[in-house]
């Protein structure tokens, strides 16, 4: 049987066979399956596939399970993975996290202001997975929870992009000939990976899987240029580049809005500030030319200062998450 693997597990395959960046969970790789001890492992099959992990890590591997059930308001649909272009899954919560969501929140109203302190600490660690909670806390009687509770919930605002935080109950299974809404029943996805043999991938764990056409999209996707300028009055144009994120104090790279960025932005830089790359990390990025709101709004984000604007009437352009 396979194991599951852990948010470290996942470090420890994406630190040897890509170079990425550690998961900060705690828990440990789970040991090699039965039978592929030694020089016996059978080739690989599946789909190929690409995931992009709540960390922001990449990993590529091989989808194992032939097939994904999807519940829907309609019933009960059996999906084929080789089917299945993109999948975009619904937060999941692990239970342990869950439960310690939910003691730092009651912690927040304790009478020592130590434990307050870290408890409000802890929840920042959380991101995402603690903003709901939070946004239920805000509204709390008790004055020092409500006050506690916006505070982080700015804080979580400040470093996670918007669409992360939206609440979203169903995942989104996208084959090549339609969208199709609903809830995965597994936990986990078989996968196979070069380093590790085969694993189960925790859905908690995941955002984007990709497959088909859109794996390999950085070999093909051209760099991106330094800002929009070319694309003014182009509204509704979609782009795609390859772009590696800007990292803070290494240049001038001026940064005008908060997810709608005047064409004159550095585009690596607002990518960096949208969330949509780490700093130093190559990713393909996909942009849209939009009308200019009547304000660019300014913001503080992944350690990117934006500046507020006025109407910019060339265009401004947008972040598309595919």
């Amino acid at each position: 049987m396979p194991q599951t693997w852990s948010r470290t597990g996942i470090v420890c395959a994406t630190v040897a066979t890509l170079g990425l960046t550690a998961w900060s969970s705690q828990g440990g790789m789970a040991s090699q399956p039965p039978g592929t001890e030694g020089g016996n492992r059978s080739a690989p099959t599946g789909v190929e596939v690409e995931v992009k992990c709540c960390d922001d890590s990449v990993l590529k591997l091989r989808l194992l399970d032939e097939k994904l059930e999807l519940q829907t308001k309609y019933g009960l649909l059996v999906i084929p993975t080789a089917d299945i272009r993109r999948i975009e899954f619904a937060p999941r919560i692990p239970p342990a996290d869950a439960e310690r969501i939910a003691l730092a929140i009651s912690r927040l109203a304790h009478p020592d202001y130590q434990i307050r302190e870290r408890a409000s600490a802890e929840l920042l660690t959380f991101r995402e997975r603690a903003y709901p909670s939070l946004l239920r806390a805000a509204k709390s009687d008790n004055p020092e929870v409500s006050r506690r509770a916006e505070e982080a919930i700015r804080a979580i605002q400040s470093r996670v992009p918007a669409a992360l935080l939206e609440a979203r109950e169903y995942d989104l299974v996208t084959t090549e000939d339609c969208k199709i809404v609903g809830r995965l029943t597994t936990a986990a996805l078989r996968v196979h990976t070069t380093q590790f043999g085969e694993q189960l991938l925790r859905l908690s764990d995941l955002r984007v899987l990709s497959s088909g056409s859109t794996v390999g999209e950085t070999a093909t996707a051209p760099p991106a240029p330094t800002n929009l300028m070319a694309f003014q009055h182009q509204f509704g144009k979609e782009l795609t580049y390859t772009l590696t994120g800007y990292t803070p104090g290494t240049g001038q790279a001026n940064v005008w809005g908060t997810d709608v960025y005047t064409l004159d932005s550095h585009l690596a830089a607002a990518a960096v500030h949208a969330g949509v790359v780490q700093p130093g990390k190559t990713a393909v990025v996909h942009v849209r030319i939009v009308q200019s709101p009547p304000q660019f709004i300014a913001s503080y984000r992944n350690g990117i200062n934006s500046t507020a604007y006025g109407n910019y009437p060339a265009g401004a352009y947008e972040f598309v998450r595919k």
